[in-house]
């Protein structure tokens, strides 16, 4: 079942309920009424005959009482007055079908409204009175209502037909409103099922006009297209910089490799460079591979185990080796905080690692660590006073194969992907890493990792 049909069908079942429930609310809101207004009205006529027999007893005690009683009759009823063995005093009718209907013998005023057996209403008014000889009696005043019947009746029919004049509106404003609904998610849904076109994504030109929930949806669409195309742009940068970065190690390898083809032989002390360039190219490919698929696989965010670490015994670690291979001074500041947290040790040190590693290869200063513990979180500050990053290296330094100085960067061995690694191995721990930096007065790398 379509969604259209879905739409037409509730909002066509909701009218028709609520039709009915009004309708129903009219029809018995007026049939009360009416029952009250019969019911009175009869109840009245019974407390006139009441006193017309309290005048006679008093006044003219020899007046025929049938007489009496046939100038109360109504049109469509009966009057009965009978004793409590159920003998008739007197009993007066138009028609005698009437005297089908129920009576008993009361000493209180009972009311009571019917059907005969015909379908048709009365209503009956009993009540006690004393008779000439002193005895109590019941007087029963009944009248059919046929009037009633009439034009509840006529009103049954006038709610049939205003409810169907009602409910043809009701479906073709349900009509309308799903087309007006479905029609652009239709248009969507084709313009989806579309993509890509010859390869190649497509947004949504046909915007929905009005600011509802279909032209979020449509917004939302055209957003992902431009998410999808943001990361086609990542993936081909990403292999088009891997295939520029493997390009040169491989073309120093062939170029000693063909050298020692055409002079090894006759020249052996190429031999001893040629070999140690080789393996220093092949490492350097070993590295950026590896690095590559590390991030390619984005296993920083998988199979994290989180343990209980110091960090500042991890750092100081780091310290020792990184401060011989400098030959550098490295400062550490803890304050002598709690720094323990929960983190996988083995990312972590790689990502303090990094920073550190970065700060010795582009400065040639001191290099200073801060711990700090905060409520929440425990921040780790590298600090160098190298030359400094511009405010548009800043944007970039987490990018992938991103290196401010390539040249200087192949100098020190840098592939570009260091930082890029360190922040996705804080991100897979739920922390975030942020810098300060101003050209010529060094950088401040900072990572804030949750407690």
């Amino acid at each position: 079942m379509t969604l259209r049909t879905k739409i037409q069908i509730f909002l066509s079942a909701l009218m028709i309920v609520f039709i009915l429930l009004l309708n129903g609310s009219v029809y018995f809101l007026y049939q009360n009424r009416m029952s009250e207004n019969e019911i009175d009205r009869v109840k009245s006529d019974a407390i006139q005959i009441m006193e017309a027999l309290a005048k006679q007893d008093k006044i003219a005690a020899d007046t025929n009482t049938k007489e009496l009683l046939q100038a109360f009759l109504p049109a469509n009823g009966l009057i009965r007055i009978f004793r409590e063995d159920g003998e008739f005093l007197n009993r007066t009718t138009a028609d005698g079908k009437f005297f089908d209907w129920p009576y008993h013998y009361t000493t209180k005023e009972e009311i009571t409204l019917s059907k005969d057996k015909n379908g048709n209403s009365y209503v009956q008014v009993a009540t006690p009175i004393i008779w000439n000889d002193g005895s109590v009696v019941t007087l029963q005043v009944s009248e059919a209502l046929y009037s009633m019947d009439d034009t509840l009746s006529t009103l049954q029919f006038v709610l049939f037909v205003a409810s169907f004049f009602m409910l043809i509106p009701a479906i073709i404003a349900g009509i309308v409103l799903a087309r007006y609904i479905t029609i652009p998610i239709k248009k969507l849904t084709n313009e989806m099922k579309n993509n890509p076109k010859n390869g190649r994504w497509e947004k949504l030109t046909n915007l929905h006009s009005t600011k509802d929930e279909l032209g979020e949806m449509q917004l939302s669409y055209n957003k992902m297209i431009d998410r999808i195309y943001e990361n086609i742009e990542k993936q081909e940068r990403f292999v088009s910089d891997a295939s520029h970065e493997l390009k040169t190690p491989l073309s120093v390898i062939t170029s000693y490799t063909e050298l020692l083809q055409r002079r090894g032989k006759d020249r052996p002390e190429l031999w001893e460079e040629a070999t140690n360039a080789i393996l220093s190219e092949a490492e350097r490919m070993k590295q950026l591979t590896e690095q590559m698929l590390l991030l390619a696989k984005n296993q920083e965010q998988e199979n994290i185990r989180f343990e209980l670490v110091d960090i500042s015994s991890i750092i100081r670690s780091i310290i020792r080796s990184l401060s011989v291979a400098y030959d550098r001074e490295i400062i550490l500041y803890t304050d002598q905080v709690n720094t323990e947290i929960s983190a996988d040790k083995q990312k972590i040190y790689q990502a303090i690692y990094i920073l550190v590693d970065n700060a010795c290869k582009y400065s040639d200063s001191d290099i200073h660590l801060q711990v700090k513990e905060g409520p929440t979180e425990l921040t780790i500050s590298v600090k160098d006073f190298g030359e400094g990053l511009s405010k548009e290296d800043q944007q970039h330094i987490f990018d992938r194969f991103y290196r401010v100085d390539k040249a200087r960067s192949r100098k020190s061995g840098g592939t570009g992907l260091g930082l890029a690694i360190c922040h996705s191995i804080i991100q897979a721990h739920g922390g975030t890493i942020t810098i300060e930096s101003e050209l010529n007065e060094g950088s401040t790398f900072t990572i804030h990792l949750p407690k």
